[in-house]
């Protein structure tokens, strides 16, 4: 005998046809799990199988593999491959393979031998129209699409999301319906049956019912390979039996059971049986019932010792996991406590020795730093995901719970809260420039500067964490979501008074609060404050850093230089409170003056000599020598030396001074000049030789130049020729050309020095000529003498 069912996937074919077989004791055989097999084959030996497979080379496969089908698993090539026929993988490409013609030979006629010899209930996508188009008995489950999918998701084989198994429900279906052959159709004597608002026991009942109407008739049952022969009054009876208890009470099944009487341990039960059943109390967590009550439980054994044995806590498990599973599908939260630590997070109970799975990236709005503070919290979850209708393998997420409620929290915020409103918050966080105060799951910040009207260094001295602390709402920006809280708002603002205490020019004293690398600020109350600027420390010292003058927490006069109310700004002056030096400098050193001061400071252009604390003159380099030409003050003086020097300038209103060394000696230009005319001779000294002419210095230390121009009289030779005869030493005589007093430089010639002394010459023998009794002596005369020379 063959009882075959149709339909598509998610019907329930399966699970129905299997308990078919279980109540009447026949085989059961899926036709599916033939297909599901060879196709996990076909991959494993790496064949294409998309559209454009090779149907010639999957067929010749096919027949190759040795399959049989023991205690009704599949077993391929002598491995147990039960397990493995639902992964998404074969899933994808069962179609495909069992749209090859020769395939869907193979499977029907391994299915025909099984009949053979056995009575079965088989089940697949033709098994009506195709495959047992003789069955005895022919049955279509259908069911709407959501459901299929929903009951695929549910058997937790699958990794695709629900939306997209009920995409590949859909695909497949549409590709079994227009197979070239064993396409899914309703053969027209099926009995067609939707299972979408039925339980497994009501379409279980309605197939059994029409097998008893059309009459169960056969000549012999098998009940598994090799088992011995029933007789068909047997079998009639079985399935008789198997009828009769569709309708009454059944091990495991959900009963409601009247309360008849309760005692100190026990309550007992009607559960419609030929005996009460009784609960001890202990089941009972909250409240004992009442006599009338009714209570759920699980039939456990409806024949047991004392009569039936039922479960209170097991109906609540069952009750909890519908909850769960309708919390599921509504995206509702259910309750639940978190119970442990474990690894990557915490066991969460929901009740009914239900138990969650609670990542700890999603315990909390924020992340958690001591896992072991959440253990015994009661709270609301999200229901992640659900593996399984049977088993409670369930993942669960607080944080999404947590951000739901902060966000209603912070709208209604916004939508009630005004600025200058009072509002309570927990001090949660500090940061350097504030404190982040909880309002409710969302912060506000509470910045340093409204902490106080005066100055804040450490925000941790106004606040504290976990403090509960009240505020002002000073700031209000829904779309970016921020709001800014103040303590100093509570008190008057100290500038509306400021003009009534402080004016420009007064003295006042403060307190230093704070250094920068440009100045200091000063409180002069709390809540004003000002900043005296580095350059505003000293009249005569150049400050490089506040730190130098003033520290902080130091008491200090300084003046009120100028201030701006709307800004909450005052400059301050720590000078302008003693007198400027510079204001009387020119009295006390006028131009002349002689005094005696240290080098403090050399550079390339001279050195800075202290004249008193915090003025300095500057002594140029050219003001160290009359006569020496000085390159570097280094030189000559050194950091620290002793000096007395001259003062030469005294600008006070641009703070300069200018000092002199030489001016201490009088002028030996001036003696110079008067003792060398222009035109005047003498013999010096050669100091350096440039590419420029030569240096010469006269007997009184005064030197200057012997242009290249100035050095031979020839014109042809040139001055590299001919200064290749002189050296660095070597004494020369030379003619003064020029001489500048007040540049202090002097232009001397050796071609007009030999000048003059032809002339010189001339003059001389002229003037011995005219006393010769020979007669007159003309120049060619002179000239041919000095040639013959």
């Amino acid at each position: 005998m063959v009882i075959a069912i149709d339909g598509p996937a998610g019907t329930g074919k399966s699970t129905i046809a299997n308990l078919i077989a279980q109540k009447l004791k026949l085989l059961y055989l899926n036709s599916g799990s033939f297909y599901r097999a060879l196709t996990l084959a076909l991959l494993e030996a790496g064949f294409d199988l998309s559209e454009n497979k090779d149907e010639d080379a999957i067929a010749d496969f096919c027949k190759k593999q040795k399959i049989e089908y023991v205690n009704s698993h599949l077993i391929l090539n002598g491995v147990d491959v039960e397990s493995r026929l639902h992964e998404d993988l074969v899933t994808a490409h069962t179609s495909q393979v069992s749209s090859v013609i020769a395939v869907r030979h193979l499977v029907n006629d391994l299915m025909h031998k099984i009949t053979d010899s056995l009575s079965i209930v088989c089940e697949g996508r033709d098994m009506t129209t195709v495959v047992f188009p003789d069955a005895e008995h022919k049955f279509y489950l259908d069911a709407s699409i959501d459901v299929q999918a929903k009951r695929r998701f549910d058997q937790g084989v699958s990794k695709l999301s629900l939306e997209e198994i009920k995409e590949a429900i859909k695909k497949r279906d549409e590709s079994d319906k227009n197979k070239a052959e064993g396409a899914l159709k309703i053969a027209s004597d099926a009995v067609y049956i939707d299972t979408s608002d039925l339980t497994i026991e009501q379409v279980c009942a309605i197939i059994l019912n029409n097998i008893h109407k059309k009459g169960f008739v056969m000549e012999e049952m098998e009940v598994e390979k090799d088992a011995a022969q029933t007789p068909k009054s047997s079998i009639q009876t079985q399935f008789e039996e198997s009828l009769k208890t569709l309708g009454v009470l059944e091990d495991g099944q959900l009963v409601d059971g009247n309360v008849i009487q309760v005692t100190a341990d026990s309550v007992f039960l009607d559960i419609g049986y030929k005996s009460e059943a009784r609960l001890p109390v202990t089941e009972f967590a909250d409240a004992l019932p009442k006599v009338g009550d009714v209570v759920t439980v699980v039939l456990l054994k409806k024949n047991g010792r004392n009569g039936p044995e039922v479960s209170k806590s097991k109906a609540d498990a069952k009750q909890i996991w519908k909850d769960i599973r309708k919390a599921f599908d509504e995206k509702a939260p259910v309750s639940g406590t978190v119970s442990k630590v474990v690894k990557g997070g915490y066991e969460v109970s929901l009740g009914g020795d239900i138990h969650a799975f609670l990542p700890i990236s999603q315990a909390d709005s924020q992340k958690v730093e001591k896992p072991e503070s959440l253990i015994g919290l009661k709270s609301p979850f999200y229901i992640e995901r659900l593996y399984s209708d049977n088993k409670a393998n369930v993942v669960v997420n607080r944080r999404k719970y947590l951000e739901e409620q902060i966000d209603k929290n912070r709208e209604k915020f916004f939508e009630t809260v005004k600025i200058g409103d009072t509002v309570k918050g927990v001090v949660k966080s500090f940061t350097s420039f504030g404190a982040f105060i909880d309002l409710g799951g969302f912060d506000g910040l509470l910045h340093i500067n409204d902490m106080s009207w005066g100055h804040v260094t450490r925000p941790k001295d106004f606040v504290k964490k976990g403090q509960e602390v009240e505020l002002k709402v000073i700031r209000l920006e829904p779309e970016e979501k921020r709001i800014n809280l103040s303590l100093k708002h509570f008190l008057e603002d100290p500038w509306v008074h400021f003009e009534e205490k402080y004016h420009v020019n007064d003295v006042v004293k403060g307190k230093v609060t704070k250094l920068t690398d440009f100045g200091a600020f000063i409180e002069l109350e709390e809540g004003i404050e000002g900043l005296a600027h580095i350059s505003e420390f000293s009249w005569t010292k150049k400050v490089n850093k506040p730190s130098d003058m003033v520290k902080v927490g130091d008491e200090i006069e300084c003046m009120i230089l100028g201030y701006d109310i709307q800004a909450g700004r005052v400059s301050l002056g720590l000078k302008q409170v003693t007198e400027n030096p510079w204001d009387s400098i020119a009295e006390k050193y006028p131009v002349g003056t002689k005094i005696d001061g240290k080098v403090v400071k050399l550079t390339n252009a001279g050195a800075f000599v202290s004249i008193e604390d915090g003025i300095d003159g500057f002594l140029h380099v050219d003001d160290l020598s009359w006569t020496k030409k000085v390159k570097h003050p280094g030189s000559e003086i050194s950091v620290g030396q002793d000096v007395k020097v001259v003062i030469i300038e005294n600008d006070p209103e641009n703070h300069h001074i200018r000092v002199g060394l030489k001016q201490l000696e009088s002028n030996p230009w001036k003696q110079f000049a008067a003792d060398y005319k222009p035109g005047s001779t003498f013999e010096g000294e050669i100091t350096s030789i440039t590419d420029f002419g030569l240096f010469v210095k006269a007997p009184s230390g005064i030197e200057g130049l012997v242009n290249k121009s100035n050095l031979s009289d020839d014109k042809e030779i040139p001055f590299e020729e001919a200064v290749k005869k002189y050296n660095v030493g070597d004494k020369i005589n030379v003619y003064v050309v020029d001489i500048n007093v007040d540049k202090e430089k002097a232009a001397f010639s050796v071609r007009e020095y030999k000048k003059k002394q032809q002339r010189d010459e001339i003059s001389r023998y002229m003037s011995s000529s005219s006393d010769d009794d020979d007669g007159a002596y003309t120049l060619g005369d002179f000239m041919k003498t000095k040639n013959n020379e």
